[in-house]
């Protein structure tokens, strides 16, 4: 059931990057509600979850070809650097009361540019982490330590905000990082540079292609940017929906986020058991 975890890189890795998630998940619930807090409009907090994902969209691809070039290691210990600055960032603006909404959408494009490039550096990182066989186990629980994130996240965010305020929460986004980084510094597994890397551009042009020549997975593609682009503006909003619909405080706020994530653990909570792809909803030739 936890077969990855036996592999001591991983488990480390997995813990850390944990505790990171969570810390994101409770500067998010802040963040929007500082926004909304600041302005009350309902574009400018679409336009905050759009300033994040901006970079991500423009720069994934190209972080996913340096991810196959670079030392995944030191990728993803600058992501980390770069967005636990912008965290405490916004948390000293907080506490000296002079946080504008232009201050949080350039942190916020920061971070989303960060973690453009750590985002596929984390992924390419896991199958040097485990064996080819464990691989789907592995992937199984990173999908549940992401959503479990979300639970915990939320509800601990609640609880800081109503008793200790907003900078708490940027404070223990940016101190969830430093866990982080010791895992990766602690991690054993040594970087090997591709033999002769083609440029970026020919890089690029060969993953398009066989996106595009593959029907499964020009599928997948298109099913995870419509339940993203369709699904999740949802979680964007929720702050407009516990204030204005329900009459409610950041305490139904955060226990909203946090129902999000347990229907996300609910429904893995046989993945990491099954032993093989098919039982978690994957095809078997993805990892053949």
């Amino acid at each position: 059931m936890l077969e990855a975890f036996t592999y001591r890189d991983f488990r480390v890795l997995w813990f850390g990057s944990c505790t990171s998630t969570i810390g994101t998940w409770i500067q998010n619930v802040a963040e929007n509600w500082l926004v909304l807090s600041l302005t009350g409009s309902a574009f400018l907090l679409g336009l905050d979850a759009f300033m994040q994902q901006l970079p991500i969209m423009l720069f994934t691809l190209i972080g996913g070809v340096l991810a196959d070039r670079l030392d995944r290691r030191r990728t993803l210990l600058m992501s980390q650097y770069v967005q636990m600055t912008c965290a405490f960032t916004l948390a000293v603006l907080v506490y000296f009361g002079v946080v504008r909404i232009w201050h949080v959408l350039l942190l916020l494009f920061i971070t989303g540019s960060a973690q453009s490039f750590g985002g596929p550096a984390s992924q390419a990182l896991v199958p040097s982490l485990v064996a080819r066989d464990d691989l789907p186990n592995a992937i199984a629980l990173n999908s549940i330590q992401f959503n479990l994130a979300r639970v915990i996240g939320p509800l601990l965010a609640g609880g800081a905000l109503t008793l200790f305020g907003m900078v708490s929460c940027f404070s223990l986004n940016g101190l969830s990082f430093m866990v982080v980084i010791a895992a990766l510094m602690s991690l054993g597994f040594k970087h090997i540079p591709p033999a002769a890397p083609k440029r970026i551009g020919e890089e690029l042009r060969g993953g398009l292609s066989y996106v595009r020549h593959q029907g499964s997975m020009l599928a997948l593609t298109v099913l995870a940017f419509a339940t993203t682009f369709l699904g999740l503006a949802i979680l964007t909003f929720l702050p407009l929906f516990a204030q204005r619909v329900f009459h409610q405080g950041v305490g139904e706020y955060s226990r909203l986020m946090a129902f999000s994530g347990a229907g996300a653990v609910c429904g893995a909570r046989r993945s990491p058991g099954s032993g093989n792809t098919a039982a978690w909803g994957w095809p078997r030739w993805l990892f053949s």
